[in-house]
């Protein structure tokens, strides 16, 4: 305002009043159009907020194991198969009989079948050939997972070639909302 001691203090004046009507003009959403993106972009935030808290993301952990030995074949069809797998020992307690499972082979192994089915149970692996008491302070462990296939298997798969086959196994341990998951970190 005191910057040049020429101007008068009307010129200063007048030049501060088209700087607020240049702003003004530039902040007011006068158009359909814009009207129509204010209020889409309102929306979509109001939908992101409402997942955020009412929506569910399912919690699942993968980890790498071998089916050792193909069980029995169960009165409705399913195939039970045992498969033993490192799983850390945080999260192995959070794992019940019931639970969803997908067996992925390995990409190696040129397979692409992959069965899906329950976990019927889980247990921990002995440690052979050292002490127990190491055992609880690992932080992972040998599990071995009975589990259910409940697809049946195609025609060309003989039930005995799952036995030795190294996959990824896939255990979906619930569902939740995504704010309980960033909370719980």
């Amino acid at each position: 305002m005191f910057n040049n001691l020429l101007n008068s203090f009307h010129e200063t004046v007048a030049e501060a009043k088209e700087d607020r009507e240049q702003l003004d003009r530039l902040l007011t959403i006068s158009t359909p159009r814009e009207r129509l993106l204010v209020a889409a972009i309102a929306v979509f935030l109001c939908a992101l907020l409402a997942w955020f808290f009412f929506g569910s993301v399912a919690r699942s952990i993968v980890v790498d194991g071998v089916i050792v030995e193909q069980g029995e074949t169960l009165p409705d069809g399913g195939i039970s198969v045992e498969a033993l797998a490192w799983i850390n020992s945080e999260i192995a307690p959070d794992i019940a009989a019931g639970m969803p499972v997908l067996i992925e082979p390995e990409p190696a192994d040129g397979d692409t079948y992959a069965p899906g089915g329950t976990v019927r149970a889980i247990a921990a692996e002995p440690v052979s050939g050292g002490p127990a008491a190491f055992e609880t302070a690992a932080p992972v462990s040998v599990h071995r997972i009975d589990i259910v296939l409940e697809t049946t298997l195609p025609q060309d798969r003989d039930p005995e070639s799952l036995a030795g086959m190294k996959c990824r196994i896939v255990i979906e341990l619930g569902r939740q909302s995504p704010i309980g998951l960033f909370l719980m970190r």
